[in-house]
């Protein structure tokens, strides 16, 4: 019985920690209820960098003069509304990651996150599309950002300020991100 018992306590305890990953192609192929929002621990975003809950994000610029199209705040007592340039360069900690949408429109992946104090409301993010507008900063590096990186490391192995194996060990690293995209 006490062994029974502690299979049991194991597998409950394993099941509760278990996370769940979603990807961006997973995304796409998502279909559900139109109601129904899948929640994950982990999503792994278009540009290949992992986002999970507790992570923090850094908030960028609004993406129109005074607005951002794609990060909207509000809390439980009133409905969201875009947030204004006042948070712009703010961090925010993510609570909860999900996907939402129905067949007919697509889906998204959406994150809600902390405001920046106690007392602010949190905000409600469509993370591709605050990536690519620069809404938010990635914490990946982009393409334009990994060639520049190379190009300079470049500079410093024709100076003598950087090792050829180490060139070496950057260029391995930063192909994968030049090439996909």
């Amino acid at each position: 019985m006490k062994k029974v018992l502690l299979v049991l306590i194991v597998l409950i305890t394993t099941k509760a920690n278990a996370q769940k990953t979603i990807t961006y192609e997973e995304m796409k192929t998502i279909s559900k209820g139109m109601f129904e929002n899948i929640e994950c621990d982990i999503y792994v975003a278009k540009d290949g960098h992992s986002y999970k809950v507790g992570d923090t994000l850094k908030i960028g610029m609004p993406s129109s003069n005074k607005t951002f199209a794609f990060i909207n705040e509000g809390n439980a007592l009133m409905v969201p509304k875009p947030s204004d340039v006042s948070v712009s360069g703010t961090t925010t900690v993510i609570k909860k990651i999900y996907v939402g949408g129905t067949k007919r429109i697509g889906f998204t992946m959406y994150v809600v996150s902390k405001g920046f104090c106690s007392i602010c409301p949190q905000y409600y993010i469509n993370l591709e599309e605050a990536f690519s507008s620069k809404e938010l900063k990635s914490l990946g590096m982009s393409r334009e950002e990994a060639i520049a990186k190379l190009k300079e490391a470049k500079d410093l192995v024709d100076l003598g300020m950087m090792s050829k194996e180490d060139f070496e060990k950057l260029k391995a690293e930063l192909t994968p991100l030049i090439i996909k995209q």
